[in-house]
């Protein structure tokens, strides 16, 4: 058969809200722009590496913030890309529901969305290739729709799509919507399945047979959680199979910095231990979050505002987070004949005798007492 290529991308998000990430709102705008841009981007690598297919696995947009302007421009960007197949089962946050764009905008006839919670398949001939889809119309899909794909038939290439949670391997936090296992995807003459549903890019296993099986990964980062180069899948289909590549498409990667404090006395530490990742934890287009561990000499003091004033424009954000503690040794100032000592003996007594839910907070209050007798900053953990 003649090689077909194909773009495998999914949980693109466009218009998410960035009100939760704790990022100034002008950072929210450029991170939507830059989603945009990132879309934009796969489409031309689409037809750069003419791509005849491009499968988009759930969760294009977000579906109760989505924006007319949004719509115009998805419809713009696929107009663009006449050439290529775009295909789009919609996942739990861009259902095919009522008051969805889905419904009520004219996609470009290059623009194909399986708008049922049922499977169904779109023959290309003129390229050996049958896509088979189901798609969210609903944001939340307990039942399990691979128990209802059936075996499909041999005389082209099978590529199914959906939005589904991969019960063998979910993440932390993460819905389980349209759960499956590898092993009701083998057996049914599937060569690719491309998936969405989770952010990570990653392949899952599948002992049953050679079906490869596929999450995208999201294609640009919306928080820490999803730090560092993020994108998507190009693959290629001939007589030898099915082989799949990742692609970077991310913009403004999300990274975490985690710097040990313990042999630390000045803030130059601090700053020098930082910028040593230059260029390689963090560059001018990353979000960088600096966490700072471990016992910090009781002489330094640890100014952030000023830090941050001296690490500005190394990066596109810089936030702290603060997880150290002065290196406080507290028997030995339970020993002083003063009132700082009376204050750590009696708050040694109560801990003491705490529960572990009390014990916590009063290990704090004890910190800062002491802090405070001392005539240092209090700083709040």
């Amino acid at each position: 058969m003649k090689p077909v290529r194909f773009i495998h991308t999914s949980d693109i998000h466009l218009d998410t809200s960035f009100s939760g990430s704790e990022i100034p709102s002008r950072l929210g705008d450029r991170k939507r722009e830059a989603i945009r841009g990132t879309l934009r981007r796969i489409l031309e690598d689409a037809r750069r590496g003419e791509a005849g297919l491009v499968l988009i696995a759930g969760d294009l947009f977000e579906s109760d913030r989505v924006s007319p302007d949004t719509c115009e421009f998805l419809k713009q960007q696929f107009e663009k890309a006449a050439g290529v197949r775009i295909f789009i089962a919609p996942g739990n946050h861009d259902p095919f529901a009522k008051g969805s764009p889905y419904r009520e905008a004219s996609w470009p006839g290059n623009v194909h969305i399986f708008d049922a919670e049922e499977w169904r398949s779109v023959e290309l001939p003129e390229l050996g290739v049958r896509v088979t889809g189901f798609g969210f119309q609903h944001h939340f899909l307990e039942t399990r729709p691979f128990l209802k794909l059936p075996p499909l038939p041999g005389d082209r290439v099978n590529i199914v799509m959906a939005h589904a949670s991969d019960l063998g391997s979910v993440p932390a936090g993460k819905s389980k919507h349209g759960p499956f296992t590898a092993a009701e995807i083998a057996g049914k003459n599937v060569q690719y399945c491309a998936l969405g549903h989770y952010h990570e890019q990653r392949r899952v296993e599948n002992p049953g047979d050679d079906a490869l099986i596929w999450y995208s990964g999201i294609p640009e980062g919306r928080g820490w959680d999803e730090a560092g180069p993020r994108g998507y899948l190009f693959g290629e289909i001939d007589d030898g199979g099915v082989r799949v590549e990742g692609r970077v498409s991310s913009r403004f990667d999300w990274n975490t910095l985690e710097i040990g404090c313990d042999e630390f006395s000045t803030r130059e530490q601090v700053l020098d231990a930082v910028t040593r990742h230059r260029g390689v934890g963090y560059g001018a287009e990353t979000l960088l979050r600096v966490r700072l561990v471990g016992a910090l000499d009781p002489r330094l003091d640890l100014s952030l505002q000023e830090l941050g004033e001296r690490l500005a424009g190394e990066c596109l954000l810089l936030q702290w987070d603060d997880a150290s503690h002065p290196a406080i040794d507290f028997d030995q100032v339970a020993g002083e004949r003063t009132l700082r000592g009376r204050f750590v003996r009696l708050m040694n007594e109560r801990i003491e005798s705490a529960d572990a839910g009390e014990r916590e907070a009063l290990e704090r209050a004890r910190l800062y007492g002491v802090q405070a007798l001392g005539g240092r900053e209090v700083r709040l953990r």
